[in-house]
C-alpha cells in the first residue's frame, strides 16, 4: 500500500512541473508585441500621400523614417495604443492577428494598413 501511495505523489509532483513548464512556454509565444513588428503601409488621403509606419522587436517606431517619441497606453493582441509627444493617441487595431487599421487621433481618422 506504501509503494502505491509513492507512485502516485511521484506521478503528481512530475505533472504539477510538466503543467508549469507548457504553461510558461504558453506565455512567451503570445508575446503581443510580435503581432506588431514588421512594416505597414497607409496611405492619408487628406495630404495624398502614402506613408510607411514600421515598427522594430523592442517597439520603436518611426513613420517614413522619422522616429516617434511615444508613450505606451496598452499592448494586446486586439490593439497597441500609443500617445505621441503631442498628447495624440495612436491606435493599431487588429483581426486575426494581423495589423488591419491605424487610427490617427490628431486627425480623427482610421486608416486601413497592409503589410509592406
Amino acid at each position: 500500500m506504501k509503494r502505491k501511495w509513492h507512485v502516485f505523489l511521484g506521478a503528481s509532483v512530475v505533472a504539477g512541473a510538466l503543467g508549469l513548464f507548457l504553461r510558461k512556454e504558453e506565455a512567451v509565444s503570445e508575446d503581443p508585441s510580435l503581432l506588431y513588428v514588421g512594416s505597414w503601409s497607409f496611405f492619408h488621403p487628406k495630404e495624398a500621400k502614402h506613408h510607411v509606419l514600421t515598427i522594430y522587436p523592442d517597439l520603436s517606431m518611426n513613420i517614413d523614417g522619422k522616429e516617434i517619441a511615444y508613450h505606451l497606453v496598452e499592448l494586446t493582441k486586439n490593439k497597441l495604443t500609443i500617445q505621441d509627444q503631442f498628447g495624440y493617441h495612436l491606435i493599431i487595431h487588429t483581426e486575426n492577428g494581423v495589423p488591419t487599421t491605424l487610427y490617427d487621433e490628431a486627425d480623427d481618422v482610421s486608416f486601413p494598413i497592409s503589410g509592406v
